[in-house]
């Protein structure tokens, strides 16, 4: 559903292709970040779906289910926790579905992971069900990719009038402030430091953390 969820979520189709490289994998994602799909290394197709938020839904959640089962799926990996999130597999009779138990999945996922809070990393939890049952996680992970044209690379650096020099975006938006990572300002300060470009991105309730971070990158950063 969200952006970082999303950056994760493709280090887990590069471990899955590792494994599988001739498993065609699709990803369900929602249309804020289903144009990234379109640049992501091992991805089929998306599968794009708004569900809404803070209730189950179960109409949304079947039509879901219907759309999921027209594909014949073999194997899905629920990355999310939450009970709603297992709900379309189960209803579409996927035969292997894998996840943490999380919000007490039992019967709606058939292929349960245990110990998610005892892995330390965000990515750890992540690429877990992913894995064979009792496989140990890596010690590293292929970083996220996306693989852009070049000639789209140009095109867009022109009508932004962002020059050629190698840049870090930062995204510094989270849910709400507990989620919120304090350090980018001096971050920003180093990179800027090193001699990259920062380009500061977000949403436009945003523009006070962004303007932060800039000041503190200097003419190297930008909002």
């Amino acid at each position: 559903m969200w952006i970082g969820d999303f950056v994760r979520g493709s280090i887990v189709v590069r471990v899955l292709k590792q494994r599988w490289p001739n498993h065609p994998i699709d990803v369900l994602t929602t249309s804020l970040c289903a144009p990234l799909l379109d640049y992501m290394p091992g991805v089929r197709k998306g599968v794009i779906w708004n569900q809404p938020r803070g209730r189950i839904a179960f109409a949304e959640h079947w039509a879901l289910s219907r759309r999921l089962r027209s594909e014949h799926y073999n194997d899905v990996i629920v990355m999310p926790r939450t009970l709603k999130s297992a709900l379309a597999p189960a209803f579409a009779r996927i035969p292997t579905r894998r996840g943490f138990v999380g919000e007490m999945r039992f019967g709606l996922l058939n292929d349960l992971r245990r110990g998610e809070r005892m892995l330390a990393g965000m990515i750890d939890r992540k690429v877990a069900p992913a894995l064979r049952g009792g496989e140990r996680s890596p010690d590293t992970f292929p970083p996220p990719q996306l693989e852009v044209p070049p000639v789209e690379i140009g095109t867009w650096r022109a009508s932004n009038a962002v020059g050629h020099g190698t840049a870090v975006a930062i995204a510094p938006g989270a849910v709400g402030p507990s989620k919120r990572w304090t350090y980018y300002p001096e971050l920003a300060r180093q990179l800027a430091a090193a001699g990259l470009e920062v380009w500061v991105v977000g949403r436009p309730g945003e523009h006070a953390i962004a303007a932060e971070i800039v000041a503190s990158g200097g003419v190297f950063a930008r909002d």
